[in-house]
């Protein structure tokens, strides 16, 4: 006897469904064994961390100042700066949609994994820098070098 139509279509319906269980759990081993697509959180403990207050002034300057002393980071020109103000405006944004205003400075974290986060306790934002790659993530690194220096030239006696 040979077997129907409908029977050999039902049969390849039951294989390709139990290769697709099996692929997706196979899938999700290698995802669960290597981290792949986990979630980012920032830490409680960073190793560097800096209080920051931005300020998009005119003529399309925006200053960077560490909150901890008033010291000026650095000001970023008309053209200067695409990545810092982009983040900056997007914690503003955050803030004016929840009626917040700029008084609250942003936290700049570098964790011991080499993690580095913009987290804004105001709208509860948080940016995980490392995912836009070295470029981008080096332009708030350099921030949060120059807003340790800045410390550190404080403690010393000198001008912040």
């Amino acid at each position: 006897m040979s077997q129907s139509r409908q029977e050999i279509i039902h049969q390849r319906a039951v294989f390709a469904m139990c290769v697709l269980v099996v692929a997706t759990m196979i899938i999700a081993a290698f995802a669960q064994w290597t981290g792949a697509g986990a979630r980012y959180a920032p830490g409680d403990d960073p190793v560097f961390s800096a209080e920051l207050l931005f300020d998009d002034g005119a003529r399309g300057l925006v200053t960077v100042n560490n909150a901890a002393n008033g010291a000026r980071l650095i000001e970023y020109g008309e053209n200067e700066g695409v990545f810092v103000r982009g983040v900056m405006r997007t914690v503003a944004r955050q803030r004016r949609m929840r009626g917040l205003g700029r008084e609250t400075p942003v936290r700049l974290a570098r964790f011991e994994d080499g993690q580095l986060w913009l987290i804004d306790p105001a709208s509860g934002v948080n940016i995980y820098l490392n995912a836009f790659g070295p470029d981008n993530r080096d332009a708030f690194d350099d921030l949060l070098e120059r807003s340790t220096a800045s410390l550190r030239a404080e403690a010393a006696g000198g001008q912040p």
